[in-house]
Parts: C-alpha cells; structure tokens; sequence
C-alpha cells in the first residue's frame, strides 16, 4: 500500500527569531570544544557513558541539539524542524533495508497511525505495541526515533517478534496551537479503533513526552469517568466510543517519562553533573501544552507527581501486576521527578525501574538508535546486532519474558 498522508499541517514559510539565530551563530562554538575534548582529556559524554565512547559524531550531535534546546520557540521550530510523517516513512522507505522486511510497513491505519509491522497471526494472537514520540509535544517524530521502532522488530526474538505488531502514533503538535486534551483524544481514539478492528493485547510505549501520554491514556482507560469529566468540559471533541468498554493497556514501557511538564526541574539531588543533557530548565513545552488552562482541572493528565497510587493508580493494571518498565538516564535534568513519580505508583513494588549509567534523556531513542539509521544501520538492526545497548535490550527482554505471544 503506498505511503499515505501524514500530516496535518504544511510547513511555511516563517520567520526565524533573533534568539534561535544567535544560538545559530554560536553553534561553531561548541562543536570545536566537544571535538577539542574528545581526542584529548574526553567530553562529558565520552567519560559518562558507553555510548559516545568510541563516535566522535554522537558527542557533536548531542553537544550541537544541548546548545540549541533551551527555550524553544514554535516559530522557530516550524521553519527548521518540521517534517510530515509521510516524508519521514517514504525517507526511511527508500533508504533502510529494515522497511523491506517488515510486513505493511508505512500503511496508514487511523488519521493518525502508521504500521511499522504487522503480524501476520490472528489479532487475538498479537501484540500491538503501540509506540507514541517524544518531543515535548512540540516536535515532530525524528529519524532516529523511528529507527528505534523499526528495530525494535529485530531485537525482538523470533517467537516475540511474530506474535507482536508495532504502530505509530503521529499526533498533533503544539507547535500548530493544538493543545490540551487535542493529544489524548487522538491516541485514545486510535486505541478505541484497535479495539474495534478486534486488537484486545496492547502495549503502550513512548519516550518522554510520548511516555507521558502512555500513563495519560493507562489512566483515561482504568479511570473512565474522570476522562469523561475531561471530554465533557472540552466539548469540542467528539468521543464517540464508549471508554469504559477498553481493555486497558497489557503493559507499559516508559523510556524517561516526562512526568511534571510545567514544573521548572531543580538541580539534582543526586548531585550528578547534567551538563549538555538536551533538555533544558525551562519549560515552554509543557506551557504550549496548556496555555491558559486550569492546570488544576486536568492535573491528573498532567502532573503526575502531584497525584497519589490510592485515588490515582491502583486501577492501572499494569502499573500493579509487573508490567510496567521505566527507563531513567543518571545524567538527566528530570531524573528527579520521573523517581518521585516512581515512588507514588511502585506500592506494590512491581514495577521495574532501570537507571542507565551516564545516560541522557531518552538515550535509547535519540542515542542508541543512531546505530540503525541508513543503509549500513538497517542492515546491522537485521543481523540482531545489539550488544551493548542498554535501553533496546531492556526493551526487547520486557517483552520476549512477558508471555504475550499465546
């Protein structure tokens, strides 16, 4: 089936502001330091973590997207960063062997979801993992990040990865004024349309802000009637499927959950040093995502560690019976309020809690992932070649242990 339109909004032409040029200009700067450091006493990344050890390419790049993350501007983000999810299928269509050897990949399921693979048994016998981007909501799905779930396929084993389907979520975006509960309703209706075409084991997966919306959409599903409450104010969105008959999620795989999102992070009590992580101290991201709304009317889709396991989590199946995975970096400006968080919803002390030593935000998507991009990535994603990759192979083991392929 041919690559189907992807996105909701065109890109045009806009201006840049004087900040991200500034930060553009400068830009020189802290590429001649990191390379500077890495041939001689190491960069912070290279003395931290495996990853950049040995790739001069990985420390430019995340020392290059550090200098520029703070105070993002959607302005900005639209004329440099925008890319309609078809253009990034028909990219990695034609250019990573990967996508030849996954079934229906880049076929258009809802509105708003794309297979990366799709199992060939009977749906009942399947498990959709359904994987939702980070970026704040404010970006766009990235290169790397869908490396990430076309991989995931072949990091899988063979048992697992026939039993288990992957689908994307391309949801709307800040960076287009859509905001608060715009996302929810869309990953909520595309998991209503799973149900629907007879899909009952799903998985949610995502990464930072995509993790976010995995535990909003657990919650809307184990807590129908406060979702409603939502949709009932915010009227303007159609629900027209009864949530309270969805299955809830089978498991949930939150790769550094973005838990607090207009809550500024304070340095860490860790006392471990976050320089050139990506994410920065502001929090612009979480203000695009609600504007000028009650923060506290939708706290409990908002701010989880403002909430508690007795009225907020204990009908989350998944968060209770050992299907529940979080990946932390040690390095991360939020690793502080995805623990907080972890210690509100672990009461029954089921969930299992990784913390990557010397890792950055999301590393498994934006860092491990870059490994499997191109032709020469594709091909090593086929041959299984996943040593060493800290986040993948969590990922991967969670789910070949979990028994979802009956």
């Amino acid at each position: 089936m041919e690559l189907l339109e992807g996105s909701r909004k065109p890109k045009s032409a806009t201006m840049l502001t004087p900040q991200f040029i500034g930060k553009l200009c400068t830009l020189p700067y802290p590429v001649v330091k990191i390379i500077l450091q890495y041939y001689t006493v190491g960069t912070i990344y290279s003395k931290t973590n495996k990853e950049f050890k040995h790739s001069l390419y990985k420390n430019i790049l995340v020392a290059m997207e550090a200098h520029m993350a703070m105070n993002l501007q959607k302005s900005d983000m639209k004329a440099v960063c925008y890319e309609p999810i078809n253009k990034l299928l028909k990219r990695f269509k034609k250019t990573n062997p990967m996508s030849k050897q996954l079934n229906a990949f880049g076929e258009k399921f809802d509105e708003c979801s794309y297979w990366i693979h799709k199992s060939d048994l009977p749906k009942e016998k399947t498990n959709v993992v359904v994987y939702m981007h980070g970026g704040g909501y404010l970006l766009n799905m990235i290169d790397s990040q869908l490396a990430f779930s076309a991989a995931l396929h072949f990091a899988l084993d063979d048992q697992t990865a026939a039993h288990t389907s992957i689908l994307i979520i391309d949801y709307s975006l800040t960076m287009f004024d859509h905001i608060y509960p715009t996302q929810l309703y869309e990953c909520l209706r595309t998991y209503s349309n799973l149900v629907k075409s007879g899909y009952t084991n799903i998985t949610l997966m995502g990464d930072s802000a995509g993790a976010h919306m995995s535990l909003s959409l657990a919650r809307a599903i184990a807590y129908p009637e406060e979702v409603k409450l939502q949709f009932d104010y915010f009227s303007q969105f159609n629900v027209n499927f009864n949530i309270s008959d969805l299955p809830q999620p089978i498991a949930l795989i939150l790769d550094a959950p973005w838990v607090q999102p207009c809550t500024p992070p304070l340095p860490s009590r860790h006392h471990i040093d976050t320089t050139g992580d990506i994410i920065g101290f502001d929090v612009n991201l979480g203000h695009y995502l609600v504007e000028n709304l009650d923060q506290k009317f939708i706290n409990n889709f908002l701010k989880f560690t403002n909430t508690n396991w007795d009225e907020h989590w204990a009908k989350v199946d998944a968060i209770n019976n050992g299907n529940t995975l979080i990946i932390v970096g040690e390095r991360e400006v939020l690793r502080d309020g995805m623990e907080d968080f972890y210690h509100i919803a672990n009461k029954s002390g089921s969930i299992q809690y990784c913390v990557e030593p010397g890792g950055i935000h999301a590393g498994m998507v934006y860092i491990e992932s870059l490994d499997y991009m191109g032709k020469k990535g594709g091909k090593r994603a086929i041959r299984g070649e996943f040593n060493d990759k800290f986040g993948i192979n969590l990922v991967s083991d969670f789910l070949n242990t979990r028994g979802f392929k009956e």
